[in-house]
């Protein structure tokens, strides 16, 4: 057993633990809440109550696609093949990678409507939050540090805090770390489970890769440390085997390759751009990165090379791409806590304050605080529910056209048949949602579907670039809908082509006249 392991054991199975595990009564246990029980009941809170609530897990309305998508599914018992939501590339070769994402949330929506969509969202961002810390604890860590970390945690991915596929890959990613940690310290059969998860990843989201690829990283630092890595290898390549079990085989990687490869893409659609300090809540990001940064130094002090290798790639790829924060922050916290307070423990000035940390954690791991648990779980389903009556719950009328999807849905009764609708990528999402997928779009968030050329030309509509009405007449563009403010609107006033039919703070409907 390394040193690495060895203060984990130690830590675990000291006097201090072993004493104050008897200090708390048997009815205490399932009354009391724990620190992870904690973590887990406000970071659900935070998600679906406070700050911006639920609203903001619809901020991005790719859950309306998304949601029809899985009813699709659901209704053909078929994963698509074709795109069936726009009227540019209708008909199309699409390669719906988060296909059973989809499925279960139209699952969901069949069942509750977008309550089931916000609530198992919701459940999963706080899952991670209280598995991160759960983690960070059982690899040795201090409960204080894990508490601050925890924070760093909850600010840095709050801004993909969305009712997305993405925030299963957050809980898939922290499962993979959690299965090498506990190999490097103790083999164990865990290891050989993670193919079981590697092919349920593969037909989540599209970051599958990323599970094989950490299993590798901690073959190499058993290399590096002269160890054998060998049951990380066969892992890390039968996980890499198990995400060619999807219904598009070898050709989704071909495909996710392709676009993670174009350089167009990836310069202009913003999550994949690097993180802009100027944003609200940067200093929780800056925060973070400078405590991974130390904690990988640690790691690589204590010669933990795997978790220190592969906190270099997680903090590189957070420079790279504000996409890839969150999942950092999720593998960075338990990582950096456990190095900082092997440290920390080196220090004399410390011991007191250690000790007392480590007395605190003794009694909490005697708590299993299920009772709270059942409370929070059931106050959550009674105000989301009385959300849901309010009608407070789903897209947010101050930020999508909701009143003008109304006035575009009477026009339709009223005519017949609405005809083309042109509208900014961040309504789409809406608009498939609202309408069904009755009413095609241009096109919505599935970057990787459009490509470079369907960019470019949505581009130069709203940007009104040379030629831009042309583009319109092009596809035969009957409504506009745009915000009042906009450049495009202004264009739109002025040309004799076009007349405006609707208006409100939000949204303006233009339909072309000649």
């Amino acid at each position: 057993m390394d040193a690495y392991s060895q203060a984990i054991y130690q830590l675990d199975s000291s006097p201090t633990f072993k004493a104050e595990r008897t200090g708390v009564t048997s009815l205490a246990v399932w009354l009391l809440p724990n620190f992870v029980g904690v973590v887990f009941t406000l970071t659900l809170f935070e998600v679906l109550f406070l700050s911006a609530g639920i609203p903001r897990l619809f901020y991005d309305s790719d859950m309306g696609w998304h949601v029809r998508n899985g009813e699709a599914i659901l209704r053909t018992a078929a994963v698509p093949r074709a795109d069936h939501f726009s009227y540019t590339r209708e008909g199309a070769p699409w390669f719906a990678w988060e296909w059973l994402s989809d499925a279960g949330f139209g699952a969901l929506h069949r069942l509750a409507g977008l309550s089931g969509v916000a609530l198992i969202a919701a459940l999963t961002i706080a899952l991670t939050a209280a598995g991160a810390a759960h983690l960070a604890l059982s690899m040795g860590g201090n409960l204080f540090f894990t508490a601050f970390a925890t924070v760093l945690l909850l600010g840095t991915t709050s801004i993909h805090w969305f009712a997305r596929p993405h925030v299963f890959s957050w809980i898939l990613a922290l499962a993979f770390l959690a299965a090498v940690e506990r190999e490097r310290r103790k083999p164990s059969a865990t290891l050989y489970a993670l193919p079981l998860l590697a092919a349920l990843w593969a037909n989540l989201h599209g970051s599958f890769l990323l599970g094989p690829v950490i299993v590798f990283i901690y073959a190499i630092g058993e290399w590096l440390a002269r160890r054998s890595g060998l049951r990380f290898a066969v892992t890390s390549l039968a996980c890499l085997l198990a995400t060619f079990i999807s219904p598009y085989g070898w050709r989704l990687h071909e495909h996710i390759l392709a676009y993670l490869q174009n350089d167009y893409l990836m310069d202009h659609i913003v999550e994949f751009r690097s993180f802009s300090f100027h944003a609200p809540g940067a200093l929780y990001v800056e925060l973070l990165l400078a405590v991974g940064a130390i904690g990988t130094i640690a790691l690589f002090k204590q010669r933990a090379f795997g978790p220190a290798l592969l906190s270099v790639g997680m903090l590189h790829l957070s420079l790279y791409s504000a996409r890839h924060l969150a999942t950092a922050a999720v593998l960075l916290l338990p990582l950096s806590v456990t190095a900082l307070t092997r440290e920390a423990r080196t220090w004399p000035a410390l011991r007191r304050f250690l000790d007392y940390s480590d007395r605190l954690r003794a009694i909490d791991i005697r708590i299993y605080g299920v009772v709270p648990i059942v409370l929070v779980l059931a106050l959550t389903l009674v105000g989301v529910n009385a959300l849901a009556r309010a009608g407070r719950v789903g897209f947010d009328p101050g930020t999508f056209p909701v009143r003008a999807a109304d006035f575009l849905e009477q026009r339709n009764r009223e005519s017949n048949g609405l005809g083309r609708v042109f509208a900014k990528d961040q309504w789409n999402g809406y608009l498939i949602y609202r309408f069904d997928g009755r009413l095609k779009v241009f096109l919505d968030g599935r970057s990787d579907f459009y490509g470079q050329n369907m960019l470019e030309s949505y581009a130069q509509i709203v940007e009104v670039r040379p030629a831009w009405e042309a583009m319109l007449q092009q596809y035969d563009v009957r409504f506009v809908l745009v915000a009042p403010d906009n450049a495009l609107a202004s264009a739109l006033r002025l040309s004799r082509a076009w007349k405006r039919i609707y208006s409100d703070p939000v949204a303006a409907v233009y339909e072309r006249i000649s």
